[in-house]
């Protein structure tokens, strides 16, 4: 009997057993990717499968990739697959199914642009000049006006809700962006500004601006902390190599002079860059004085391995003239400083990178090194007035040296394994940063009778100080992620991630104060010194539940961040010992309810480390007005911050409209304690000290809505915002509520003829800000700024142009005109666009100032640099620009 029913299991698991192999040899997994003509990858295309009666749908993830599982019939089998998406033709192919695997890679399934077809038949295809893909908004650069002889930051300008300031930056939707990439891969040194003006506008299709979480996070499909903006040209068909760059040389007034040579060799995944510039220039930052030189480089070293290096060496000298007006109130009253300064500093600076990075389908790899060497001196002279609660003068001779050295290094990996969902990620930073000075300092101080205000006495101060800082930092990451439910022949994906994060600081700090006596010897002074070290680390662990379909992403989760502060100064016995556990939720939220709106929620919480000026406890009296004495009970802060954004956009004539709301909160956020100690002469010095405190926050709201008028002839953007914020901080251990609001407005028109090109605004900005304290006063300062630019293109190798602007300043303390700046050029053009001459005027009426406020704990901070605004420059520029198929007419963008 026994025997009969062991038989009998035994075969039962038998027959299991083959029919479990049965069934794995009559299914196949399919794996497939859709790509545009570039070869990148499309996000959320529609994949169906036919087979035999069967039929099934999915979509592509976000990077174009997608799986089926299907049953094997028969030998030799076919299955017919159809993709479409937004902004393409739809294709087809047929497959054969593989007989001897249990999966099979099929081939990229390529979708070409709509508008780029129909060439050849009488019927074309409408532009569709923007479309909107999750992360990513897309502009079509053949709806748009490209001339001969343009480059990219031409048509970057005419894009809703891009902008490019005076110096070349780009923003977009108030954000700049930051990443430069084309075709979908890192190009040169990715910097946005220095290649925009350098590519010619001609040879792009397509022009995306997007919202990037970092290319891990595009591979594994884990997202966190605040995306970047990144710019990423899709170029047209065999345009991914040439020879570009330029070359130019501008004398002028004032002795103005630029001199400067970009040269670029681009062959596909082959680049090699060199640059070099000298020039002398008058900002807000003072006169400066530089030159750079460096050069860069990518190469393919591999079937998936690319190697990328660049170099840079800068040199500059600067000479500042600078006016600040602050504010600070306490308990008596409040304090007034004026104070003039006059500053001269010279530098270099060494930089460096290198990486290495591999990307398939099944692994990720990148890692790379960085390294900066910056020595600088500098001499100034401040003279400054305290007035109100404190009645004081300070005269400040000052020398600083400065040596930096920093190394840092990063490594990545991940992998996706056969089941489809399943990854593995790993990450490790580290990062060596060390800061060494040494300050020579004069000091005049005169004191004076509170009542009478006379000169009461006259003190002299000479002093060296001596900071040596090092800060050492490791940070390792390790997530995991598991698919649920069925793969990725589902309409739906489903995944739960867990991850882990450690995080470490070690900072070291060394502050000797020498104080010079009667007989200009150099003695010690052990209470103003000291050598201080405090390490701070944190554990990040987190489980996380992904949604994701064609129209909804989105994830839920918790993190637990348990983080430890110590810290230990030489010759004391008590060390410094903090814990801290935080909790907080992990959200993200993406609606697409159609491919004209997308909805977002993000939720983020970090903890934060006060830095060692906050936690040692020797008064730092390089400033002798404000001396600040550390605190080192301080604990770590927690930030809370909340995203909610609306973007809706219409792809048939390109208006947009964006919303944002945005909160944040701290906890034990760490906030100045002004206090007032009297001195010997019963006169009061201001010291700076810290605290722990909550009840900071902030909130805030954006909108932007751009309107193209007369087939995009014409473009109205309005945008404005709101914002409130509640600070916390202390005068004499007094709790003082600071609450801030902030407004502001903007028009704008823009208008894009063959002959002109115009762009006018105006906007408002408003602030004010009012403290608790009986004795502080409400304050409000209100800006209009009005501009006009103007581009006329008078033939086609001679355009002229004219900007003006007017700004009108109330409330600043700080004296300043209401400046009124006009500017204009003549450009003529030869050989083909290749050269020209350019003479330019500036500020022609000689009113540039430059005037700034910063509010901060319980201060207000004025600025004024004084510059030299008003000159002329003549400029003659050649530009290098070779790649196939370049053609020399203006392109109108088509409605």
């Amino acid at each position: 009997m026994f025997v009969a029913k062991t038989g009998f299991l035994f075969f039962l698991l038998l027959s299991l057993f083959f029919l479990q192999n049965l069934q794995a040899q009559t299914t196949l997994k399919l794996n497939g990717v859709v790509q545009d003509t570039v070869k990148a990858g499309i996000p959320g295309a529609n994949v169906r499968l036919i087979s035999g009666k069967d039929t099934m749908n999915t979509s592509t993830d976000s990077v174009g990739r997608f799986s089926f599982t299907v049953k094997r019939s028969a030998p030799a089998a076919q299955v017919s697959i159809l993709v479409r998406g937004l902004g393409y033709l739809p294709n087809g192919k047929e497959f054969t199914l593989s007989d001897d695997s249990r999966e099979q890679a099929l081939s990229a399934l390529i979708l070409k642009d709509a508008s780029n077809q129909l060439s050849e038949v009488v019927i074309k295809a409408k532009v569709i000049p923007m479309r909107l893909m999750k992360d990513t908004v897309e502009f079509n650069a053949a709806a748009y006006t490209v001339r001969e002889g343009d480059n990219v930051d031409e048509l970057l300008k005419q894009l809703p809700g891009v902008e490019i300031d005076k110096d070349g930056n780009v923003s977009s939707g108030g954000k700049e962006m930051t990443k430069l990439r084309v075709n979908g891969k890192d190009f040169f040194t990715s910097n946005v500004k220095e290649f925009i003006s350098q590519l010619p506008a001609g040879i792009v299709d397509k022009l995306q601006v997007i919202d990037d979480y970092g290319d891990k996070a595009n591979f594994t499909g884990v997202k966190s902390g605040e995306p970047q903006k990144m710019l990423n040209l899709v170029l047209k068909d065999k345009r991914n190599r040439g020879t570009f760059g330029n070359a130019g040389l501008s004398g002028g007034t004032n002795n103005r002079y630029v001199a400067n040579l970009h040269a670029n060799v681009w062959r596909d995944d082959s680049q090699l860059g060199l640059n070099g510039q000298a020039s002398n220039t008058n900002t807000g930052a003072g006169i400066n004085n530089s030159s750079n030189t460096g050069f860069t480089f990518r190469d393919k070293v591999g079937k998936n391995l690319s190697l990328n290096g660049n170099y840079n060496f800068q040199r500059n000298r600067t000479e500042l003239s600078q006016q600040n007006y602050i504010e600070t109130v306490n308990s008596l009253g409040t304090v007034y400083n004026e104070s003039s300064t006059q500053d001269e500093s010279k530098g270099t600076n060494h930089n460096f990178d290198m990486g290495l990075q591999s990307v398939s389908g099944v692994n990720y790899l990148n890692g790379s090194i960085r390294g900066s060497l910056n020595n600088s001196e500098s001499m100034g002279l401040t003279s400054s007035k305290q007035t109100g609660v404190i009645r004081q003068d300070l005269l400040n001779g000052n020398r600083s040296d400065q040596h930096s050295p920093n190394l840092n290094a990063d490594f990545n990996m991940a992998r996706h394994f056969k089941k489809q969902g399943r990854t593995v990620s790993v990450g490790l930073t580290a990062g060596n940063n060390i800061s060494n000075s040494v300050q020579d300092q004069n000091n005049r101080i005169g004191y004076y009778d509170p009542e009478t205000e006379l000169l009461v006495k006259d003190s002299l101060r000479n002093q060296l100080v001596d900071t040596r800082n090092r800060v050492q930092n490791i940070n390792a990451s390790l997530t995991v992620t598991e698919p649920l439910g069925k793969t990725l022949d589902s309409v739906a994906q489903r995944n739960i991630d867990f991850s882990y994060m450690y995080a470490y600081t070690h900072t070291s700090n060394e502050l000797v104060t020498n104080v010079q006596n009667d007989l200009y010897a150099y003695r010690r002074v052990d209470s103003l010194s000291n050598k201080y070290t405090s390490s701070f680390s944190t554990h990040t662990i987190g489980i996380n539940y992904r949604y994701s379909t064609k129209g909804l992403n989105y994830s839920i989760g918790v993190t637990g961040q348990p983080n430890v502060l110590t810290g230990a100064y030489e010759g004391r016995a008590d060390k410094i010992s903090r814990t801290g556990f935080n909790v907080s939720p992990v959200a993200r939220f993406d609606f697409t309810p159609s491919p004209k709106t997308t909805y977002s929620l993000v939720y983020n919480g970090n903890s934060n480390a006060p830095d060692f000026n906050q936690l040692q406890p020797v008064p730092d009296t390089r400033n002798l007005q404000n001396v600040i004495i550390g605190n080192p009970d301080l604990k770590a802060s927690f930030n809370h911050s909340v995203n909610l954004s609306y973007r809706s956009v219409s792809p048939a004539n390109g208006s947009t409209l964006q919303l944002s709301v945005r909160a944040t909160a701290v906890q034990d956020q760490v906030v100045s304690n002004t206090v007032l100690i009297r001195d010997t002469l019963n006169s009061l010095k201001q010291e700076t000290r810290y605290l722990n405190t909550g009840g900071n926050y902030n909130v805030g709201s954006n909108y932007f809505w751009s309107i193209p008028l007369s087939g995009k002839k014409f473009n109205i953007e309005l945008k404005g915002g709101a914002s409130y914020n509640r600070r916390v901080s202390y005068a004499d251990n007094i709790k003082n509520f600071g609450k801030g609001l902030g407004l502001n407005q903007g028009l704008s028109l823009r208008m894009n003829q063959k002959w002109l090109m115009l762009s006018t605004s105006a906007s408002y900005i408003y602030r004010s800000n009012v403290y608790s304290l009986a004795t502080a006063n409400s304050n409000v300062i209100q800006t209009w700024m009005f501009n006009g630019d103007a581009k006329i293109f008078i033939a086609n190798s001679f355009n002229a142009g004219f900007n003006t602007s007017k700004t009108i300043n109330q409330g600043f303390a700080i004296a300043g005109r209401n400046p009124l700046l006009m500017g204009t050029y003549v450009e003529k053009t030869f050989f083909k666009r290749k050269g020209s001459i350019k003479l330019e005027g500036h500020d022609l009426l000689n009113q540039g100032n430059n005037i700034s406020r910063v509010v901060s704990d319980n201060s207000i901070t004025e600025s004024r640099n004084n510059q030299i605004t008003r000159y002329f420059l003549l400029s003659l520029n050649w530009r290098l620009q070779s790649f196939p198929g370049m053609g020399g007419s203006m392109r109108r963008g088509r409605s």
